[in-house]
């Protein structure tokens, strides 16, 4: 039972570092125009939308009035978008039109956690919350996945978000 446990989690932790290098391979875009492929990012009633903070495609975050004190990335289907700051508690959705896909995202200005999926096994609710504090102390580290709708979270620090931002400005033809 051990041994295929262990076969489990390895099997778990090889998918995520492909998944991971496929997304730090992939560009990070401005949310697309609303399409039947493109993923909408809808913000629950009590929470606002969340902007872009940047004049460019691949600009490193500015603040308006106070900094955020965390990132999120959400890359849907091989596609990463800006970073979005986390100033506030809110619940946000993205939809996947084409495949009926829905993934409600949980933030606070320092976690995110996966409210709710239309997958089959919720592995990605069974996740638990991602902080600044105990992303370290994951298996997953940063990350929530959810390998079924193709939806990958990330939390970021200030600094790291602009390290990523630079990576890809660098990278830009």
């Amino acid at each position: 039972m051990r041994n295929k446990n262990l076969i489990v989690l390895g099997s778990v932790l090889i998918l995520t570092l492909i998944l991971f290098g496929l997304a730090k391979l992939t560009a990070i875009v401005d949310a697309p125009a609303p399409q039947s492929s493109a993923p909408t990012l809808t913000a629950d009633a009590e929470t606002p939308v969340p902007q872009s903070e940047t004049s460019g495609t691949t600009t490193a975050p500015v603040s308006s009035g106070e900094p955020a004190k965390a990132y999120l990335v959400v890359t849907v289907n091989n596609m990463m978008y800006l970073p979005i700051p986390l100033r506030e508690d809110g619940s946000f959705t993205l939809t996947q039109k084409d495949i009926g896909a829905v993934n409600v995202v949980h933030v606070t200005p320092g976690s995110v956690f996966m409210e709710s999926s239309t997958c089959e096994g919720q592995d990605c609710v069974k996740q638990g919350m991602v902080s600044l504090e105990n992303r370290h102390q994951r298996v997953l580290g940063n990350m929530i996945i959810c390998l079924p709708n193709k939806v990958v979270l990330e939390l970021y620090s200030p600094e790291e978000a602009q390290e990523l931002l630079s990576i890809n400005e660098a990278g830009a033809p």
